[in-house]
């Protein structure tokens, strides 16, 4: 492995950020200041609140609500956080103390797509009667890059880690010819797909023996 591979890796999976510093908290914080402050106005302009009582009561009101969702806002997350980052650390240790990879590139011209919960599967025509199963949700960094579906990328493995890395991109975006329904092939078809991914059949095999299998089991009774 290359230090530009290593480095290439090591991106991949940057460290997550403070959730005290978050977009959305600091959201929160300031429609709470408004809040505030709108109330102690009221309190003043119209119940004719001293404004030494009008502010104390404000400030014993936000630190009251503050103590009921101190957990969710900012324990909870700094936790989730600190997990994060634990697996970060682990990542970057197997990375570092790596020698060698193992790397698939893919290049292609024709994939379909399997819509499921948690994202997106692509199967690949690879060519030599073989197709290459991917699902960018469950690697490293968890998310499908800007241009995937693509014609060109590489996958890759690295000794103790259990997730492949990537999809790395080179080439240009590839338009999937057809998209399917998760439940269309697999709702009552289980198939595992090969560690590698590499599926010893053509496309359009593979999908019409997974959609043929899955009615053949959904007629099959409990």
């Amino acid at each position: 492995m290359t230090e530009a591979e290593r480095k290439r890796l090591l991106e991949s999976m940057p460290l997550a950020p403070s959730p005290l510093g978050s977009r959305q908290l600091k959201l929160k914080l300031m429609a709470e200041a408004v809040g505030v402050v709108l109330a102690v106005v009221i309190l003043i302009a119209v119940k004719k609140v001293p404004v030494a009582v009008a502010i104390l009561g404000a400030l014993a009101f936000l630190a009251i609500w503050w103590l009921l969702y101190f957990k969710s806002r900012v324990l909870s997350p700094l936790r989730k956080s600190r997990e994060a980052n634990e697996r970060v650390s682990r990542f970057r240790a197997a990375v570092d103390a790596a020698k060698t990879i193992r790397v698939h590139r893919i290049e292609s011209d024709d994939v379909v797509q399997v819509a499921h919960d948690d994202g997106t599967i692509c199967l690949f025509d690879v060519g030599g009667n073989r197709t290459f199963w991917i699902d960018p949700c469950f690697m490293v960094p968890g998310r499908p890059p800007e241009d995937w579906p693509n014609r060109k990328f590489e996958v890759v493995a690295v000794p103790a880690w259990p997730d492949e890395i990537g999809p790395f991109c080179s080439g240009k975006k590839l338009q999937p010819r057809e998209t399917f329904e998760f439940r269309d092939l697999f709702e009552h078809y289980t198939y595992d797909p090969p560690p590698d991914g590499l599926i010893n059949e053509p496309l359009d095999a593979f999908l019409k023996c997974a959609q043929e299998r899955n009615r053949s089991e959904a007629r099959v009774p409990s």
